[in-house]
This record gives structure tokens, sequence and C-alpha cells, in this order.
């Protein structure tokens, strides 16, 4: 670190170092600043960044009709849980039936 910055403290710092700072930490938001270097950073929401990961728990917990409730816990439309689930319903309505004998 630069010895002039081992001079301020948290209360020295403008937005939006200020709210950082208070959040994740005076020597975190320093090699954040260092690591970015003025930089505009985007950050896409959070959500957006765990679709994978809340994909892959709708198809774990659909049970062939929880579309509505599914949509409503993981913040998709209904319609866009039925997209994620297609290919599940897909392979169970190719599935024979129990009782059903196969022809190959």
């Amino acid at each position: 670190m630069e010895n002039w910055l081992e001079k301020i403290t948290i209360d020295d710092l403008d937005e939006p170092y200020y709210t950082i700072a208070t959040k994740i930490g005076f020597e975190a938001t320093l090699e954040l600043a260092k690591m970015v270097q003025g930089s505009q950073i985007y950050f896409p929401t959070i959500v957006k960044s765990c679709d994978p990961k809340r994909k892959e728990l709708i198809k774990e917990e659909f049970n062939g009709y929880n579309y509505r409730e599914l949509a409503a816990k993981y913040g998709f439309t209904e319609r866009w849980v039925r997209e994620i689930c297609s290919e599940l319903v897909k392979k169970e309505r190719n599935k024979p039936h129990h009782s059903q004998l196969s022809l190959f």
C-alpha cells in the first residue's frame, strides 16, 4: 500500500467509497479501489447472476403441478417456470406407464 494511504481513515473517504467501506470494510474497499483504478464497473443484479442456480432448484422442486408456487418462490413468471421445466415434462410424458408393455 502506498504510504499516504496508511494515513487515511474511513471518514476521509468520499462517496461511493464511504458507503462501500461501511458495508465491506475499510481494507477491502482500498483493495477494490486499487483493483478497479477509476474504471466504471457494472454489477448485474444478484438475482440475474444466480439464474443458473435458481433454475436448478426449480427443476429439483418441480412436482409436475407446482408452476405457480415455484414462480412466486423464485421470482420468475409462471410461463418461464413452464419453459424451465419443459424438458422434465417431456421426459415424463414419454415414459411408458407402469402397466404398459413395451413393444420394443
